[in-house]
């Protein structure tokens, strides 16, 4: 007689301990860059602040991109609709302000995020899609637009709406997210109406910067 397929059975109790470890472990993390950097913290010490082995570490973070998308993942659940883009390129500026006056509630979070999240080679996947859903809503809005018009508003506007400009106004201006929100929005609907106007200014080809590369005489 021949056994059948093995059941793939996950304990709920097992699956909920693995949640507060990986929980542990980033709380520990987030305390260790409140005023460190993550290039010089440890996983030694992120395990002795969490009460976790080593290996335990590395078990569910291994390296530093999982440690940043399980931050980005925690501070998505904790800002819940604040976190993302609308529908709408009109709405960003309402929902930037949002995310802004929530931040401030979660500050060492995003402040980590922002720290990890620094290097454009290594951005968390959720920055990835919000950038990527932010251009295909300045796409549908500004049809009229061509490429690289539609590639010069979003990334004006993402960064206008990011964890790191609200980081800069916070920790640089002491300016909190209760008051960058509203004068973020204010700047984000600015740009926008002045787009719907034609208003644009007249960026041509030549003016781009040729990255140390010199044509040919």
């Amino acid at each position: 007689m021949t056994d059948g397929p093995r059941r793939n059975y996950r304990s709920p109790l097992r699956a909920e301990h693995a949640e507060r470890t990986k929980a542990l472990i980033l709380d520990a993390f987030t305390e260790l860059l409140g005023d460190r950097r993550a290039d010089d913290i440890t996983t030694r010490e992120i395990a002795a602040r969490a009460g976790v082995s080593q290996p335990t570490v590395y078990r569910h973070f291994p390296d530093r991109a999982a440690l940043l998308e399980g931050l980005s993942g925690r501070i998505g659940e904790k800002m819940g609709e604040e976190v993302g883009v609308p529908e709408r390129a009109e709405d960003f500026g309402a929902q930037i302000e949002a995310m802004y006056r929530a931040a401030d509630d979660f500050a060492v979070e995003v402040r980590a995020e922002v720290l990890l999240n620094s290097d454009p080679r290594s951005f968390a996947a959720q920055t990835r899609r919000t950038s990527s859903t932010l251009l295909r809503l300045v796409q549908e809005s500004f049809p009229e637009l061509d490429e690289r018009r539609h590639a010069q508003v979003a990334g004006l506007l993402r960064g206008l709406g990011s964890s790191h400009s609200w980081l800069r106004m916070r920790e640089e201006f002491g300016v909190p997210g209760s008051e960058s929100g509203p004068m973020t929005r204010w700047a984000i609907e600015t740009i926008l109406a002045a787009v719907h106007r034609g208003e644009l200014p007249d960026v041509s080809a030549h003016d781009q910067p040729d990255n140390g590369h010199e044509e040919a005489p």
